[in-house]
Formats: C-alpha cells, structure tokens, sequence
C-alpha cells in the first residue's frame, strides 16, 4: 500500500500544516501539496525567511518527490563551477538530499525521491524530512550563497576531516595507518 494524496493531506492537517493541494485528475492519488516553512538563516530573493516546500506524489504514491524550488539563481557562468564544488561536498556530508541545478535559467532547488513503493508515509517520517531539509538549508547558507553570487568556496577544514575519519577507524586499524604512515615517511 503506497501513500495517496489524500492520505498525505490527512498527515498534514494531523500535525497542522497549512498547504495548498493541486490533484493531477479527479481521480488520480497523483499530485502535489504545497506548503511554506520558516528557516533561521537562509533568505530569498525577497530577503523572506520562507522555503517553499513542494510534495509530488507520483506513480499512484509509490514515489513522493519532495522539491525545495528556487532556492538560489547561479547564472553567472563564473560562479557555477564554485556552485558545483560546494553543492557536492555538502551533498556528500549529510546524504539525504541534494542540491538541482536547471541550466536553463539558472534556478537551484533541493531534491529528495522518496520511494514508498508498498509502504505509507507516517507523521514522524514526514516532519524528519522537513526538519532535515531545513536545517541543510540553514547550515548551508553562507557557502551556498558565496558560491553562487561572489564564486567564493568556503575554507575546507582538511585536518578536522581526518581527524574526524581517523576516529571512526577500530583501535586495530588506527595502529595500521600510523605504520603505514611510517613507512611511506622512511622510504621517502
């Protein structure tokens, strides 16, 4: 059983979203709800503190497309290859979610394909999604923002990042790079 439109509406009214709702037939358990949400950092094109949230139900709800559109516009050639590089790397860092570019007229949005498949959405899984998106917006902001309308890139803190590796690694395997490390130091 897939979530239908109707039932991700029901979700919606449960924890008191406001939304609008657009069904692609009378019919049909496909179509979009769409409903704005507060963010602490990021600003618009407006300088509003709003993000635009937009919930596709597609393949009679076996598939929930989640679209955060507008978010940025890179079209400066110049700063797309900045945009690009920040755009992975933070992709890269929290993996739920990934920044869209439409190079047509420069629009980026952030995606998430939700795939259901025989399962239903659930409250809790639905304000997860959002609360994540959010906060990746948010925590995002500065270097997104530098990226696409100055082509800056943001310091990467290379040190912490092995650090941050190297302590995930077992007691065993730590001990095996640190030789390794030595030896390539002695052949060298």
């Amino acid at each position: 059983m897939a979530t239908t439109l109707k039932e991700l509406e029901a979700l919606f009214q449960s924890i008191g979203w406001k939304y609008k709702c657009r069904q692609e037939e009378q019919d049909s358990a496909d179509g979009y709800l769409y409903s704005a949400f507060p963010t602490k950092h990021y600003r618009d094109a407006d300088g509003d503190s709003m993000v635009t949230f937009i919930f596709n139900v597609q393949e009679s709800g076996e598939l929930i497309k989640i679209v955060v559109p507008r978010l940025y516009s890179c079209i400066n050639p110049q700063f797309r290859r900045a945009f690009f590089e920040v755009a992975i790397r933070k992709t890269f860092e929290k993996k739920l979610c990934f920044y869209d570019y439409d190079h047509r007229d420069g629009e980026i949005r952030m995606l998430l394909d939700l795939p259901l498949e025989d399962a239903c959405l659930t409250e809790r899984q639905i304000k997860r999604i959002v609360q994540a998106m959010l906060m990746h917006i948010d925590a995002n902001e500065e270097a997104v923002r530098g990226a696409v309308e100055r082509g800056e890139l943001p310091f990467i803190d290379y040190k912490a990042d092995l650090t941050h590796e190297i302590t995930k690694l077992s007691p065993d395997q730590q001990l095996e790079l640190l030789v390794e490390i030595k030896r390539r130091n002695q052949v060298g």
